[in-house]
């Protein structure tokens, strides 16, 4: 009995220390993120509305609904999708300050993990845009991969531009490999 527990205690370890070592690069994201309007957007130059960010994570059964989804109807007032949405919304109003911070530590984040989000939907609502358009083809949506394997340099925030032109990831992630 001695010989078989001592048998299976070395591959059962090596398993487990390779399912951890796995889930720390595999898991999802745990990085600050900053989003900044672009010099057209501030105040005092074109916009004179709020504009409002969502961050939504999104899961992989979810991913071609709101891939797909009209930015226009979801910045309708009264949309369902939006209004059901886990998400995080930036509003940036004018005068304020041109930079958002929003924290690794800040709790959506573990409800997104823990609905197994493994996609960041960040969608703008940017004046003067209309022209729906799937995925990133619409410049209001920009679509990030969750998996921190693809953002390898954790030190640093990853950066999000919010233009007049469309939503713009100034670090952007490493390609699938």
């Amino acid at each position: 009995m001695k010989n078989l527990i001592r048998k299976l205690t070395g591959p059962l370890l090596a398993a487990a220390m390779f399912a951890g070592l796995a889930g720390c690069s595999h898991g999802p994201i745990d990085r600050n993120m900053s989003l900044m309007l672009g010099q057209s957007l501030r105040a005092g130059q074109t916009s004179t509305s709020t504009i409002a960010v969502d961050l939504v994570g999104v899961n992989a059964t979810d991913y071609q609904r709101w891939r797909n989804y009209s930015m226009t109807a979801y910045f309708s007032a009264g949309d369902l999708l939006r209004a059901g949405a886990d998400k995080i919304t930036l509003n940036f109003t004018p005068g304020s300050t041109a930079t958002i911070e929003f924290s690794k530590n800040n709790p959506m984040w573990k409800k997104w993990r823990a609905d197994g989000d493994s996609y960041l939907f960040v969608l703008a609502q940017l004046p003067g845009i209309r022209q729906d358009m799937p995925g990133t083809q619409d410049p209001r949506r920009l679509i990030l991969p969750l998996k921190k394997s693809r953002w390898p340099d954790s030190a640093n925030p990853i950066r999000i531009m919010i233009k007049n032109s469309g939503v713009v990831c100034q670090t952007p992630p490493k390609s699938k490999s």
